[in-house]
C-alpha cells in the first residue's frame, strides 16, 4: 500500500518542531517495516524544494506534494497544528476517494480556546470549535476514517488500521 504522511510544518511552534519531526519519522518507519511504502515532505519534497530557484518553490511544493497525495492508497495526517497545506491535501484525497486517518496530540498551547463573537444583527455566538485540535471543516470530510489522539507517536501504532 502506498501510505502519504501529510504534515503541517510551517507553523508549528519551534520549541515542538524537533519532536514533532522525530514522531513523524517515528511513524514513517514504522509503516515501512509492516512492508508499505511511505511518503511525506520531510523526505520526499522539501529536502528537494532547496535545490529549487526561490520564484519556482511554491509551484514545486504543490505539484510534488498533490502527486504524492494522488498516488497514495491512504493518507495519515498529523494534524496537532493547523496548517493551510494540510487542509489542502487531505481535500485533494477525498476528491480522489482516498481515506484518511487523522493524528494529533495535545502539546500543551495548540488547543484552540473558546471564543464568542457578536453578528451586525447583534445576536451573540459561540464559534464552533469542537474540541479545538482538528478544524470542524476537516473532522467532517467524508474520507476521515478514523481520528487518533495519542501522547506518544509509538501510543497509536496499534489502533493504525492499513487493511
Amino acid at each position: 500500500m502506498n501510505i502519504y504522511i501529510a504534515t503541517s510544518l510551517t507553523h508549528i511552534p519551534r520549541e515542538h518542531f524537533k519532536t514533532y519531526v522525530e514522531s513523524i519519522h517515528k511513524l514513517a518507519n514504522h509503516i515501512k517495516e509492516l512492508g508499505h511504502d511511505v511518503k511525506y515532505a520531510l523526505i520526499n519534497s522539501d529536502p528537494q524544494l532547496e535545490e529549487i530557484v526561490e520564484e519556482k518553490k511554491a509551484e514545486y511544493c504543490y505539484l510534488w506534494d498533490r502527486q504524492m497525495v494522488e498516488e497514495s492508497n491512504l493518507i495519515i495526517a498529523e494534524c496537532s497544528f493547523s496548517s493551510v497545506g494540510l487542509g489542502i491535501e487531505l481535500q485533494i484525497a477525498e476528491g480522489r476517494n482516498i481515506p484518511a486517518i487523522l493524528l494529533f496530540k495535545d502539546f500543551g498551547d495548540n488547543r484552540a480556546s473558546e471564543v464568542g463573537y457578536q453578528n451586525p444583527d447583534k445576536s451573540e455566538h459561540r464559534l464552533q470549535i469542537g474540541k479545538g485540535y482538528i478544524s470542524l471543516m476537516a473532522l467532517g470530510l467524508p474520507n476521515v476514517n478514523k481520528v487518533i489522539q495519542y501522547s506518544e507517536i509509538e501510543d497509536c501504532f496499534t489502533e493504525l488500521n492499513f487493511e
